[in-house]
């Protein structure tokens, strides 16, 4: 029955099984604390009675101690007397809670032997037994057995309510934990039912990063299945339509470089001389565009080509050839290498195109590699203009450049940007763009660490 029941149906059950047990707990509390008040300010009952009339009895003659015990006795809690100590019976269970309690009860009255059995013969099995703890308790004769100082015994029969006399602890106490043990399992229950959920919730997340469609098998209420089931069918089609269009602007690429050539060949005879150029250098600018324009199509499928990389080795290659002067690099806490799992060429582009826009736009720009706990940081600032903060989020848009310092004057297609955004998100890392100490533009990525090798 409950497999047919719907995701709200399953809720609302739980949350009703919520509201019975904790109903069901503040009855016991409320009970508890009535029962408390109408005992008085004794908190164990049962065991400062017993060593009471231990001691009573020790001090009574041997003739008069018929009449302590008519005194005390009554028919839920019934003292007698033994000369000799009551024959242990294996089958009988002993309490020995209920014994260590009692012994606290007659610290000032050494050497008692103290002896408690429930009236019962043990039950089999783990939870017969624990049955018989939280039911029986409270209907079967309890014995409590204790040596006087002659050598006899004192036998206390109780019947009735033996946890609340003994205890102090009404039998309302042990409903309000067993409502504590369903609201547990109304919690657990609950935290089943959004386990698919959980990890649908991980699958497209990870698809948003790097475009690759991961399916988890339905489980759960149906509108769960049928939910899981879609989300996996649009994940595979997305992924499809975007290796689709990677395939459909390689091939249009492929076509347009190829008129490209014929037009650059024929560019060679355009007379006079600087309108060749002209020509050649327009035809150049537009195979550079091209080849862009694909790489932001193929930005979010790196993930094909996934190895250990080097983030450190990569920056001090990038870094080595440009001019020493104009980059500086810095290593904080940390001499080993640092990987990441990715695409090295991919990489390679994204900090060619960080240390590009640091050389166009600035006179002096720093890179810093460091490891901050499970991620690897990469921090390209430079004392350039900056870049305003009204459009350092439009600046990783394709073809989006800022007017001012970086326009297309400077040269750049404002693509390059947009690609290394795709590049970081693909690989699980993130890029975000501040302001300098010097006022320039500060670049910072921040990728998942795959490990460290000294």
């Amino acid at each position: 029955m409950f497999g047919r029941l719907g995701f709200l149906g399953r809720l609302l059950l739980i949350v009703l099984a919520l509201l019975v047990a904790f109903l069901a707990l503040a009855i016991a509390i409320s009970f508890l604390a009535r029962e408390r008040r109408d005992q008085g300010a004794e908190r164990f009952p049962i065991p400062a009675q017993a060593a009471a009339i231990v001691a009573l009895l020790d001090r009574t003659p041997q003739e008069k101690r018929p009449l302590v015990l008519k005194a005390v006795s009554n028919e839920r809690f019934f003292v007698s007397l033994t000369r000799d100590a009551p024959p242990d019976d294996p089958l009988l269970s002993r309490m020995p809670a209920v014994e260590w309690l009692v012994a606290q009860y007659l610290e000032t009255l050494p050497g008692r032997n103290v002896k408690v059995y429930l009236g019962k013969r043990k039950a089999d099995g783990l939870v017969n037994r624990l049955a018989d703890r939280l039911t029986q308790f409270n209907q079967t004769p309890v014995s409590i057995q204790v040596s006087l100082m002659d050598g006899s015994f004192a036998i206390f029969q109780l019947r009735g309510d033996g946890s609340r006399r003994i205890f102090g602890i009404p039998i309302g106490f042990f409903l309000g934990v067993i409502g504590c043990l369903f609201a547990a399992l109304a919690m657990w229950a609950i935290v089943h039912e959004a386990r698919p959920l959980t990890a649908l919730a991980q699958s497209v997340e990870k698809f948003s990063q790097d475009g690759s469609p991961r399916s988890i098998a339905p489980q759960g209420a149906p509108e769960i299945k049928r939910l899981v089931g879609a989300i996996n069918d649009m994940q595979s089609r997305i992924a499809a339509l975007l290796r689709g269009r990677t395939m459909l602007l390689g091939a249009i690429s492929h076509d347009l470089k190829t008129y490209v050539t014929r037009l650059r060949l024929r560019a060679e005879f355009i007379e006079p001389s600087d309108q060749q150029a002209r020509a050649v250098r327009d035809l150049d600018d537009m195979t550079a565009l091209i080849d862009s324009a694909l790489a932001v199509a193929r930005g979010t499928l790196t993930s094909e080509r996934r190895t250990r990389v080097d983030v450190r080795q990569l920056v001090a290659d990038e870094v080595g050839r440009r001019s020493v002067d104009a980059i500086s690099v810095s290593d904080q806490s940390f001499d080993g290498r640092l990987y990441v799992e990715g695409d090295a060429v991919a990489l390679r582009s994204v900090i060619a195109n960080l240390l590009d826009n640091a050389e166009r736009y600035a006179n002096h720009a720093n890179v810093l590699v460091r490891k901050s706990r499970d991620r690897i940081e990469l921090i390209v600032e430079d004392d350039g203009p900056g870049i305003a903060g009204g459009e350092r989020e439009m600046v990783f848009e394709p073809f989006y450049r800022v007017d001012s310092s970086r326009s297309s004057s400077t040269g750049g297609s404002g693509l390059g940007l947009a690609i290394t955004k795709q590049i970081v998100e693909a690989h699980g890392g993130r890029i975000s763009l501040e302001t300098s100490n010097s006022g320039g533009a500060r670049f910072a990525i921040s990728l998942p660490a795959a490990g460290t090798l000294d």
